[in-house]
């Protein structure tokens, strides 16, 4: 019901929940959001553990009753029809995320309408059938047994429900959980964050569109992150847990998992670009450089996925410093086109602590060089004549390190071994097989195109892993059995 105060200011309400039709929740806060004379009051519940209990105990059996006799191809294709829907620009839950979001997470409107333009399509039907063909090269497999090349019979099973702990940094990666989860049949349980509950509420509503039986095997909640009671119910009640976000906030939740249950987890990670010397020639320097700024840009570094240092191959008719200054301009321009969100006062303070560092550097030292924009922190360039590596603390600041060829960039990244995820690259075709391994040996995980850091394809292996393959289990019936049954078959003499 929309309501019309004295001032003619419009009052929406709005879940920013969901649960399956069944479950009653009585206790409830608010939170608003102002958009011009429009108020948006966001209602979410105040959950108990006994409720987190009952609630997964519902999804188990909406699970068993319903999502256990669908057959994969069915699933995808229930799941594409939703994301059909979204990709009309027209689209109501489309255009709620798109007029909600900027305000929630403070991200530019531009880039948020764009990259859910662009993200939207990583899950159309095409491309949910690639992602599980890269995994299973019978998909069927999760629907029935399947003979096998060793002469098995072969059906994998999923967990019949997952506890999702999802980030709130990026704007709709949470889908993505849920998604996998679906494919393996699985029931869901969402935990989002506070800085971004809305988009996985408005999918789900859309799914309860298409198939309510389908939606109500999934519930989203949020709670503040660290709530041991509500977490620890619903990691123990669930058959595997999902966790996105800090290092701090998988630490939190892993020692509360059984050990009997899947734990997957995708904490922080550092990621980084190389720029060989053939990308900067008077035909590719400008599109090189407007790639970069992209992997910079683009939701302000917040992914993992973003690049936090970039190294720059000396012998480019660009040179590695005029390269920096290059990026430099070009972060400016996109702060008119694409304005960096309002940042808080940590936030703030390190970039500045971190500027002053190297600028007292650049004072004595003419290895280092520093541009920056003027009298605020929407973007930093650090420029450094020598080879190294050190993270940033990200909203659009850069380190850009000078070095003299591509293969030597491994030499400075062992000590992040651990740390590490993808690579944007900018390098002849001669040259990527012998780099890739020279970065997979080192503990990267991917390597895409430069401009492609923050758009992760379907059937990628996250964090170096499988997305479904590390959720099931498989169950053989091993060709002796067949053999032995085949004697009591009543034709048989």
């Amino acid at each position: 019901m929309i309501e019309t105060g004295k001032s003619n200011t419009k009052i929406i309400p709005m879940d920013i929940f969901a649960v399956p039709a069944t479950i009653t929740l009585t206790n409830f806060r608010y939170h608003t959001i102002s958009i011009g004379k429009t108020v948006y009051n966001l209602r979410y519940p105040v959950i108990d553990p006994k409720e987190i209990v009952k609630l997964t105990e519902q999804l188990r059996i909406n699970q068993e009753n319903y999502l256990s006799h669908l057959k994969v191809a069915e699933i995808i294709d229930l799941i594409a029809r939703a994301i059909h829907c979204w990709t009309h620009p027209d689209y109501p839950q489309r255009q709620l995320a798109i007029k909600l979001l900027p305000v929630m997470t403070g991200y530019n409107a531009e880039t948020i309408k764009l990259e859910i333009k662009r993200f939207i399509r990583v899950f159309r039907k095409k491309e949910l059938m690639r992602f599980v063909d890269t995994e299973l090269d019978q998909p069927e497999i999760l629907d029935d047994f399947h003979p096998q090349k060793s002469g098995n019979m072969t059906k994998a099973f999923g967990p019949k429900t997952i506890f999702h702990v999802f980030s709130g940094n990026i704007p709709g990666l949470q889908i993505w959980s849920l998604i996998m989860g679906t494919i393996v049949k699985a029931a869901s349980l969402g935990k989002t964050s506070m800085a971004e509950p809305l988009f996985p509420v408005l999918f789900v509503q859309t799914l309860a569109e298409i198939d309510p039986q389908l939606a109500d095997c999934m519930a989203i909640l949020t709670w503040k992150g660290g709530t041991k009671p509500l977490e620890k119910n619903a990691t123990q009640h669930t058959e595997a847990t999902i966790v996105y976000g800090s290092n701090k906030a998988v630490e939190s939740i892993r020692p509360l998992v059984p050990m009997s249950t899947p734990f997957l987890h995708y904490g922080y990670k550092i990621s980084f670009s190389m720029i060989g010397k053939e990308a900067l020639t008077p035909e590719y320097y400008l599109q090189t450089v407007k790639r970069a700024v992209e992997d910079i840009a683009v939701y302000d570094q917040q992914s993992c996925l973003s690049a936090q240092a970039i190294f720059v191959e000396r012998g480019g008719n660009v040179s590695p410093l005029q390269t920096a200054k290059l990026i430099a301009t070009e972060l400016e321009k996109y702060q008119f086109k694409r304005a960096r969100a309002d940042l808080t006062d940590s936030e703030a303070t390190a970039i500045n602590r971190l500027r002053s560092h190297y600028q007292l550097d650049a004072v004595d030292n003419s290895t280092i060089q520093v541009f920056s924009s003027n009298q605020n922190t929407d973007w930093t360039v650090i420029y450094h004549a020598k080879a190294g590596f050190t993270s940033s603390p990200l909203n659009r600041f850069i380190h850009v390190f000078e070095i003299d060829k591509l293969e030597n960039v491994p030499l400075y990244l062992k000590s992040y071994r651990e740390y590490l995820q993808s690579c944007g690259l900018a390098a002849g075709p001669n040259r990527i097989s012998a780099l890739a391994n020279q970065l997979g040996a080192l503990g990267v995980d991917r390597i895409c195109a430069l401009g492609e850091m923050t758009r992760a394809k379907p059937g990628w292996h996250h964090d170096g892993h499988f997305n479904l393959l590390d959720l099931l289990h498989f169950v053989d019936i091993e060709q002796s059995m067949e053999t032995y049954a085949e004697q009591f078959d009543p034709d048989v003499e």
